[in-house]
């Protein structure tokens, strides 16, 4: 009953600013009916953050902007702009803490400079993934990692999917060939994508992040409706990090061996003092019940001394499992079906039987033969 009332309240306004039209009224809450508010994304470097830039027609302003969206605003799902001199042009500046394609909702209050009414303008605008993503035309010096896979699409489909993702307009040149660079508002991190019709699709993604290679396999898989992808990555700064990791797991889980077998040695002679101190007592010698509880209280210092370096190492151990669980998920995301779950099984396989030289051959080949 309420909406019904609202939109009777709304026409009957329509039919009243239509009758005013008519008859010459000048009323400047007013506009023209083919007044509209156009809305672009642009980079800004110095800033670094991208900009989404509104801009409304036949000389009307723009007071306010609210701009709602999901991932976008941290804890908040909406943001407002306010203009104290309203022009025809608002900015709305956002700098997304990870890669994510949202859709904005955006409503803009417009109308005349000296009105005190606005029309409200609700317009839909879809955040690309990559947004944050500026395009350059070369780079000083190219990344050093790689991940290579072949693609049996059109080179014209995977441009379709760089515009769209991306966020500009990539042209195709007559050797049907891409290559687009990019530099990341967000770190500096540069970005290169080279394909080439060889095998019938070859492209290679050079970045030295694998999450971001991984990001933007998934997303172009999804984008061309892929269900099954091979790769072969190389990414030699983040393998010898990892390397440092596995070497850590190995000396917290030897720490780890060594404190659990001194504690057992400490739990028995525990046990032996507590009888000693018993049959002291029985026997009234009160001398060497003192030694004996005095033995006890030191053992049980170095036992809770001892403990708190096995929780910390437990701890620490924990963290080290958990870079190398994050490393295998990095690993499986450079794959797409069958290939990604097998990347993940092999990992935990060779991880469980200590062979560290194949899990880096199934992280760089995605298997084992």
């Amino acid at each position: 009953l309420q909406q019904k009332q609202d939109l009777s309240f709304q026409i009957q306004k329509f039919e009243e600013n239509i009758d005013k039209t008519r008859k010459g009224d000048h009323d400047l809450a007013l506009i023209s009916q083919s007044t509209k508010v156009q809305c672009h994304l642009r980079p800004n470097s110095g800033k670094g953050c991208v900009e989404l830039v509104l801009r409304s027609t036949n000389n009307t302003v723009i007071k306010a902007t609210i701009i709602t969206a999901e991932f976008l605003f941290g804890s908040n799902e909406s943001s407002m702009v306010y203009s104290a001199d309203p022009t025809d042009t608002i900015i709305a500046t956002f700098a997304p803490e990870k890669d994510v394609s949202t859709d904005l909702h955006i409503q803009a209050l417009v109308g005349y400079k000296m009105s005190s009414y606005y029309h409200v303008f609700e317009l839909d605008y879809k955040l690309p993934k990559f947004s944050m993503y500026v395009p350059v035309k070369d780079f000083q010096k190219e990344p050093e990692s790689s991940v290579q896979f072949r693609v049996n699409e059109r080179v014209n489909r995977v441009a379709m999917w760089l515009n769209n993702s991306f966020n500009i307009g990539h042209k195709i040149d007559r050797q049907n060939s891409l290559d687009a660079r990019f530099v990341s508002l967000r770190n500096g991190l540069l970005l290169a994508l080279h394909m080439s019709p060889d095998n019938g699709g070859q492209l290679t993604i050079r970045v030295n992040n694998m999450e971001v290679a991984g990001e933007i396999i998934q997303d172009l898989c999804s984008f061309l409706t892929l269900n099954e992808l091979e790769s072969v990555a190389d990414f030699p700064q983040e393998f010898e990090d990892f390397k440092k990791v596995l070497m850590k797991v190995d000396e917290y889980n030897a720490v780890r061996l060594k404190l659990t077998a001194e504690m057992a040695d400490s739990s028995q002679l525990v046990k032996a003092l507590v009888i000693k101190a018993e049959d002291a007592r029985i026997l009234n010698d009160m001398k060497l019940m003192k030694k004996m509880y005095s033995s006890l209280y030191d053992v049980n210092r170095e036992l809770i001394g001892e403990y708190i370096k096995r929780a910390n190492n437990h701890n620490e151990l924990l963290s080290a499992l958990k870079e190398v669980n994050a490393m295998i998920q990095k690993a499986a995301r450079l794959r797409i079906g069958a290939a990604k779950t097998r990347v993940i099984t092999e990992c935990r396989n060779s991880i469980k039987s200590n062979n560290i030289h194949s899990l880096f051959k199934i992280i760089r080949l995605g298997h084992l033969n």
